[in-house]
């Protein structure tokens, strides 16, 4: 059913010029056949405000968890596996990009370009995360035949409890746009590119393209170059670690599986990060505004792999993912309650969308 493999990178080498996107910092590493892999630990939160210090010790599995449950349902997903770095344990994926041919373009790198407003650095904007600002650029830069694909991602992240899918943690697969290819590439694109467009591209190359004050590309520029980026498709869904109640301790977990009334209640309060009309809301109030939307009938296409959520598969998938786990690092075992507690809100959860789609 499941085949998690554990993998010891002691012996890679790290890139320390290099960087990745997220909420937390990851390792970048080169195996030793050259390739790129992403390497990330459990979140842990240092004491501050009177508030104490937190170590979300089984979050790593929550990703290994993902992959094994999407993989089971068809999704396209990236993998991730257990594994050790520098005698440090946690998760581990492949590059999803081909180096030097390919380019990871995070949704968010869109959303910014069309609206002013939304400033993902800025704690005070992220109400302009918005499914109407998704739709709004995915509209503008003519990607809307990719919706399946966000559909997909958000009924997920609702089976998973995923509350973090924020802007840098979805993205699309692209080439190397036209500002840093050849003049034959661009020659070659141009003949394809609406003539306003090209035009756009030369004025905003001539006139300026960064704005010297941020050090950055203009708006326009930034528009353009996104407009004229040769999109293979979407990445697999990633970065699904802030999910299937990671950051309960373990007293809190022998609560919920003592009060169903306070299971369910922890279930229909986990907040999707997508705001709907700047509010906040439940991963399963979304859903009934997408229900009520335009988008109904995309929507339960996209939900669709709900059907082969089975529950005996759920929990063999729970009860074997650290299996593979060497004796060393049994500490980092998920204890039985914690199995027990993810798979009922994964099941609890499939069963309560699947009511809301059909």
């Amino acid at each position: 059913m499941s085949d998690v493999k554990f993998i010891d990178a002691s012996g890679w080498n790290e890139q320390f010029w290099l960087n990745s996107g997220g909420t937390r910092a990851k390792k970048i590493l080169l195996d030793n056949d050259a390739q790129s892999w992403f390497f990330k630990c459990s979140e842990k939160k240092e004491a501050k405000n009177n508030k104490p210090a937190k170590h979300y010790r089984f979050e790593f599995w929550s990703e290994v968890l993902a992959y094994q449950l999407g993989k089971s349902w068809g999704l396209n997903i990236l993998r991730y596996d257990p594994a050790v770095f520098n005698n440090e344990i946690g998760c581990i994926s492949k590059s999803m990009h081909q180096a030097g041919q390919e380019q990871l373009i995070e949704v968010g790198r869109f959303m910014t370009a069309i609206s002013d407003e939304f400033l993902p650095a800025e704690v005070e904007t992220r109400d302009q995360y918005t499914f109407q600002l998704l739709s709004e650029t995915l509209d503008h830069f003519e990607l809307a035949k990719y919706w399946d694909f966000f559909f997909k991602t958000m009924l997920f992240d609702a089976v998973i409890g995923n509350t973090d899918r924020h802007q840098e943690n979805w993205a699309f697969i692209g080439r190397s746009s036209m500002i840093t290819r050849s003049i034959d590439e661009i020659e070659k694109d141009a003949k394809r590119t609406p003539v306003h467009l090209w035009n756009w591209f030369l004025r905003t190359t001539v006139g300026g393209m960064f704005n010297k004050e941020k050090n950055t590309l203009t708006k326009e520029a930034e528009q353009i170059r996104l407009h004229l980026t040769n999109i293979v498709g979407p990445a697999p869904i990633y970065d699904s670690g802030s999910s299937m109640a990671r950051e309960l301790n373990d007293e809190r977990v022998e609560a919920l599986l003592a009060n169903e009334n306070q299971l369910v209640k922890y279930v229909n309060e986990g907040k999707a990060e997508v705001h709907w009309n700047n509010k906040k809301l439940s991963h399963f109030n979304l859903v009934l505004e997408l229900m009520n939307s335009s988008y109904i009938e995309e929507v339960r296409k996209a939900g669709s792999f709900l059907t082969k959520i089975d529950a005996e598969t759920v929990k063999d998938i729970v009860n074997e993912v650290d299996a593979s786990l060497p004796e060393a690092w049994n500490r980092y075992k998920i204890p039985n309650a914690r199995k027990e507690l993810i798979y009922k809100l994964v099941t609890l959860r499939a069963e309560k969308l699947r009511g809301l789609l059909s």
